[in-house]
C-alpha cells in the first residue's frame, strides 16, 4: 500500500485502468467468452454478428441478459466477459470487438490520451459503498477525519469522487486524514487485520465481505453523492466504440440501446430472475448478487442526455483529479 497527500497524476497504463466495479478482485488476464447464443442456421445468417466485451461485474447483467434471450432485433449479439480492462481495450482498438462496456473515466482519460474510444452511452450510475471496520466508530463519510482509508489507485474514480464527498463534509482530503492505494484484493485483508479503517469497494465485493467478513456499510456512495450535489447519478460504467466503427452505425445503435433500456429496467424490477440466471457466470453467490444490486443503478439515457450528464459531473469533480483536468472533446460523445 502507498500513502500519498496528494498523488501525481497516473499514466495511461496505471489509472485508467481499474472500475468502479469490483474488476481488480479478478486477477486473471485472460478473457473468457460467456454467451454466444446462436438462433437457427438461416436465422443467424440474416443477423449482424455484434461482439460485446463485458467485465465480469454486476454492470454487465442487462448485456448478458440481451445476449441470453438474442433481443437485439438484427442482431446476433455475441457477449464476452473479460477480467483485464488493459487487454479488453486492446482488442476493442485492434477491431477484434466492436463495443466495449467499462468504466466511464477511464474512456475518458484514454482519449485524452489520444486514443479514437468514443462513448456511446452510460449504463450504469452507481455501483459503490464505504465499507468499515466494526471497531472503527465510523457511520459515514464524515467520521473519516483522522481515520485510514483506501482507494483503489490515484485518479480512480473512487478516489476523486471520494475527495469530493470528503471536501464537501469539510474534510480535507490532503490532510485529515490517510489516504492509502492499493488494489481492492489488498484492501480487503487489511480490513480484516485492523491496518486499516475503511475502504472504498464497488459491488458485488462490498456486499460479499459485509455478508461473509463481518464489515459494515457505512455508506452508499449514491446517496452521499445525492446529499452533496441533489442527485444520486453520477456516470460510472459506459459503452464505447471507435470513431471508425460508429460510422453509419445510427440504426445499429438505435436498436441496440433501446433493447439495452429494456434489459436494464428488467434486471432493476426483477432482481430475483436475473440473479439465479446469470450468478455462476459473474462467479457470485446469487442471494450476495441480488442484495448487491440494490445499490447498483442502472440507466441508459439517450446519447445528448448522457452527453450533458457527464459533462456535468466532470466538472463538479475535476479539481480533485491529480495533475490538471483537460477538457472532454467534442469528439469523444457519440452523435446519431
Amino acid at each position: 500500500m502507498q500513502t500519498a497527500s496528494r498523488p501525481p497524476r497516473p499514466s495511461h497504463s496505471g489509472a485508467s485502468l481499474l472500475v468502479a466495479v469490483c474488476l481488480a478482485l479478478l486477477a486473471s488476464v485472460s478473457l473468457a467468452a460467456v454467451m454466444s447464443h446462436a438462433d437457427s442456421a438461416a436465422g443467424t445468417a440474416a443477423r449482424q454478428p455484434l461482439t460485446l466485451l463485458v467485465p465480469q461485474s454486476t454492470a454487465s447483467l442487462p448485456l448478458l441478459l440481451m445476449a441470453a434471450e438474442q433481443s437485439v432485433p438484427g442482431v446476433e449479439l455475441r457477449v464476452q466477459t473479460f477480467l483485464n480492462h488493459t487487454q479488453a481495450l486492446a482488442l476493442l482498438l485492434r477491431g477484434e470487438a466492436d463495443l466495449l462496456l467499462t468504466g466511464t473515466s477511464q474512456g475518458w482519460e484514454n482519449r485524452q490520451d489520444g486514443s479514437p474510444i468514443v462513448t456511446i452511452t452510460t449504463g450504469v450510475w452507481g455501483v459503490s459503498s464505504l465499507v468499515v471496520t466494526k471497531e472503527a466508530g465510523i457511520a459515514g463519510f464524515a467520521d473519516l477525519k483522522g481515520k485510514r482509508l483506501a482507494l483503489p489507485f490515484p485518479g480512480a474514480p473512487l478516489d476523486f469522487q471520494t475527495r469530493a464527498i470528503l471536501d464537501s463534509r469539510g474534510i480535507d482530503p490532503l490532510k485529515d486524514l490517510t489516504i492509502s492505494y492499493g488494489p481492492f484484493t489488498q484492501s480487503v485483508p487489511l480490513l480484516l487485520s485492523g491496518r486499516l479503517d475503511a475502504a472504498a469497494l464497488p459491488e458485488p465485493l462490498a456486499t460479499t465481505v459485509v455478508k461473509t467478513k463481518g464489515l459494515l456499510r457505512a455508506a452508499v456512495y449514491a446517496e452521499e453523492w445525492k446529499r452533496v450535489t441533489g442527485e444520486a447519478e453520477s456516470p460510472q460504467v459506459s459503452l464505447f466504440a471507435t470513431e471508425q466503427w460508429v460510422k453509419g452505425k445510427a440504426a445499429l445503435l438505435a436498436v441496440l440501446l433501446d433493447a439495452w433500456k429494456a434489459a436494464s429496467a428488467r434486471v432493476s424490477e426483477g432482481r430475483g430472475e436475473t440473479t439465479a440466471r446469470f450468478a455462476s457466470t459473474l462467479s457470485v453467490d446469487p442471494a450476495i448478487l441480488e442484495e448487491s444490486l440494490a445499490t447498483t443503478i442502472f440507466s441508459v439515457p439517450d446519447p445528448a442526455a448522457n452527453r450533458a450528464k457527464v459533462e456535468r459531473y466532470y466538472q463538479q469533480v475535476a479539481r480533485f483529479f491529480p495533475g490538471t483536468a483537460r477538457k472532454l472533446d467534442d469528439g469523444f460523445f457519440y452523435r446519431p
